[in-house]
């Protein structure tokens, strides 16, 4: 879960993408990222990312960085550190089901 407060995202572990069918809301499947020909855009720390959109229009922030994006549905979201706090992010493997875009449970 990307567009929802980090207390109730769902992350892909390290070298797998949250794979999510067309309909939006949708929970995905961690999967590891199919080798095309397509280039996955990767930005860095302050620097715009888009990742509630079609696999070929994401914008990923660089590794040890997570795309915060306002509460609004569809929204670009800004590269950050992330917040050092109590609360435990949900990290799941291949093949476990990831949620990218839905309102908190």
């Amino acid at each position: 879960k990307m567009s929802v407060a980090p207390e109730h995202q769902v992350h892909c572990d390290e070298g797998l993408v949250c794979t999510t069918p067309a309909l939006l809301g949708a929970s995905g499947t961690c999967q590891k990222p199919e080798v095309t020909s397509m280039q996955i855009a990767v930005v860095g720390e302050g620097e715009e990312c888009k990742m509630s959109v079609a696999p070929e229009h994401q914008v990923h922030c660089d590794e040890g960085l997570v795309c915060t994006t306002p509460a609004l549905l569809g929204a670009s979201g800004t590269c950050q550190k992330p917040e050092v706090t109590s609360m435990q992010i949900a990290v799941v493997g291949e093949g476990e089901e990831c949620k990218m875009s839905v309102a908190p449970e």
